[in-house]
C-alpha cells in the first residue's frame, strides 16, 4: 500500500537519469517508509536490491552473493567486477538497505565499493543507493566528516513523516475531525498509517492479519490497538525507536514527558528533571540529532536566545509522552479504558498541536498552488515570554511572504475548540499583531475546527485582509 511521496519519487527519478555513476543516501527513522519507497522506485529497473543483515562479513557475502544469483560466494572484488560487467551492458541500480551493517562488518568492502564508484564506475551507468534508519550510524559511516562517502553523495534524502493530506489517503471516508485525530496519533508514519488503514477496512489496505474495527467509536478502538495494548504493540513505540540510537533512556524519557506537558524552555526543563542546564542542553542536542525534538525560535527574532524553546517533532511521539507515559501504571496493567479516559482529559490540548500543524501545511499547500492572495516563504511562530509566570503568549503561526511582489506578514490563530469562534477572538488576533513589527502588508487568518459564529462572519467581511477557514474546508 504505497501512497504519497511524489516529491521523493521525482527526486529519485532525476537521480536515476544520466549514464554516469551517482550515489544517493536515503535515511529516516524506523517505520518512515524507506524500504517501501525504494521498492516502488526499484520496480522495473535492472540491478539488485539487497537488505543487509546485522551479521559477520562472511555471512554478509553469502547473502549478497545469493541476491546476485551467483553460484559461488563473491568477495568484494568479485561483487564489484560483476557490477562492472553488467553496467557495460545496461544501467544498474544498486540499492543496499541498512548499509551500516555491511560497513561495520567489513570496512574493506566499504572502501572497495567507494573506490569503484569514484573510479572504475565513474563513467558507467551505476546508480548506488545506500539506506539506513540509524541516524548515528549514517553519520559515522556515510555522511560524517570522517566517512568515505561524504564527498561522493549527489542526493541526500532524509524521509520525513507524511503530511496531513497524504495521510488522509489511508483514512478512507473518515470525517475531517476523525482524519485530524488519526493523523495526530499516527504521526504521519507510514508503518502506523498502513495499520490504521487495515483497521478501518480501507479497500486497498493490506490485511496484516487485522480485522477491521466495527465499534461505534473507531478512534478509541484504533488508539487502543495502536498504543494502549502492550501485548500486541501494533504501532511504533517511540521508546523502541530511540533505543536504537541513544543510551540512558531514563533522562530522555523524563525530558520528553516534560516537553509533552508544555514545559519547553531550558531553565524550566532543568528544574523539572533536576539537572543543571549544562547537562540538559547536550541531552536536548542528542534528541535533535535523531529527529525526536526540535528547537523553536520566534520567526522574526531567530538570534534572540531568550526566545528559544523546544518541542517534540512527531505528533505520535507527543501522544505517547502526553498520554501513555504519565499513566504508565494503567498501561502495564492493561487498563485500556482508563488510559482512554486520561487521553480524553488532555485531548483538546493535544489536538490543538495537531491542528496547528495541519494549518501550517494548509497554508504551504495553498500557497504552492497559488490559491491565496499572498505567497508563503517561511512559516513559524512568534511569542513573548512572561518570566513571572513562566508562560508564553503569541501567535500559533506567523508566515513571511509576498503579496504582489511586496513583503507580507501573515498572522494566524488556530482554534481547536467545541464552540464556533466569536468576534472577540478575531479582534484579539488583530490587536495582538501590534506587538510584532510587521513586514509589508498584514493578513489575518483564523482557523477553527468548529466553524464561526454568524457575527464573526459578518464582521470579518468588513475587515481588510482577514480569512476565516474551517477544518471541513481544509479536508
Amino acid at each position: 500500500m504505497f501512497k504519497g511521496r511524489s516529491d521523493e519519487i521525482e527526486k529519485l527519478n532525476k537521480f536515476y537519469e544520466g549514464d554516469n555513476a551517482d550515489v544517493a543516501i536515503i535515511s529516516g527513522q524506523i517505520g518512515i517508509g524507506k524500504t517501501a519507497l525504494l521498492k516502488e522506485f526499484f520496480g522495473g529497473k535492472e540491478g539488485i536490491f539487497f537488505e543487509a543483515y546485522e551479521t559477520t562479513s562472511k555471512h554478509q557475502f553469502e547473502l549478497l552473493s545469493r541476491v546476485m544469483g551467483s553460484d559461488s560466494i563473491l568477495d568484494a572484488d568479485g561483487f564489484c567486477s560483476e557490477i562492472t560487467k553488467r553496467a557495460s551492458e545496461t544501467k544498474q541500480l544498486i540499492i543496499i538497505d541498512q548499509y551500516p551493517h555491511i560497513a561495520k562488518a567489513d570496512s574493506d568492502f566499504d572502501k572497495k565499493l567507494h573506490e569503484y564508484i569514484t573510479g572504475e564506475w565513474k563513467n558507467l551507468p551505476v546508480k548506488l543507493v545506500l539506506c539506513s534508519d540509524a541516524f548515528m550510524l549514517v553519520d559515522k559511516y556515510i555522511k560524517g566528516k570522517k566517512a568515505l562517502w561524504k564527498d561522493a553523495i549527489s542526493l541526500d534524502l532524509m524521509l520525513q513523516p507524511l503530511g496531513f493530506y497524504d495521510s488522509c489517503q489511508f483514512f478512507g471516508d473518515a470525517s475531517p475531525k476523525e482524519a485530524a485525530y488519526l493523523y495526530g496519533i499516527t504521526g504521519g508514519i507510514p508503518y502506523n498509517l498502513v495499520r490504521v488503514a487495515a483497521l478501518l477496512g480501507v479497500e486497498d489496505a493490506p490485511e496484516l492479519g487485522l480485522k477491521p474495527v466495527e465499534a461505534e467509536d473507531k478512534a478509541k478502538e484504533i488508539t487502543k490497538k495502536l498504543f494502549f495494548d502492550k501485548e500486541t504493540k501494533l504501532g511504533i513505540n517511540p521508546e523502541a525507536v530511540m533505543a536504537t540510537e541513544l543510551r540512558e533512556l531514563a533522562y530522555y524519557n523524563h525530558m520528553l514527558t516534560t516537553l509533552a506537558k508544555g514545559i519547553n524552555r531550558v531553565n524550566q526543563i532543568s528544574a523539572e528533571v533536576e539537572k543543571p542546564k549544562d547537562v540538559v542542553v547536550p541531552y536536548l542536542n542528542s534528541l535533535m540529532a535523531v529527529g525526536v525534538c526540535k528547537k523553536d525560535t520566534a520567526i522574526t527574532e531567530i538570534t534572540n536566545r531568550k526566545k528559544t524553546r523546544y518541542s517534540i517533532v512527531n505528533l505520535s511521539t507527543l501522544f505517547w509522552y502526553k498520554v501513555v507515559v504519565p499513566n504508565y501504571d494503567d498501561y502495564i496493567s492493561g487498563n485500556m479504558d482508563a488510559l482512554w479516559d486520561r487521553a480524553l482529559e488532555v485531548m483538546d490540548e493535544y489536538m490543538k498541536d495537531v491542528f496547528i500543524k495541519i494549518c501550517a501545511e494548509y497554508l504551504k499547500d495553498r500557497s504552492d498552488k497559488n490559491m491565496l492572495p499572498f505567497t508563503v516563504e517561511e512559516i513559524g511562530n512568534w511569542w513573548v515570554n512572561d518570566d513571572e509566570t513562566g508562560t508564553t503568549d503569541g501567535f500559533d503561526l506567523v508566515s513571511l511572504g509576498k503579496c504582489e511582489g511586496n513583503p507580507a506578514t501573515i498572522f494566524a490563530q488556530c482554534y481547536y475548540v467545541n464552540e464556533p469562534i466569536e468576534v472577540a477572538q478575531l479582534k484579539s488576533l488583530i490587536e495582538k499583531t501590534k506587538q510584532l513589527h510587521r513586514h509589508g502588508d498584514a493578513f489575518y487568518i483564523v482557523f477553527a475546527n468548529a466553524g464561526f459564529h454568524e457575527n464573526a462572519i459578518t464582521i470579518s467581511s468588513a475587515i481588510k485582509n482577514i480569512m476565516l477557514i474551517t477544518l471541513d474546508e481544509m479536508r
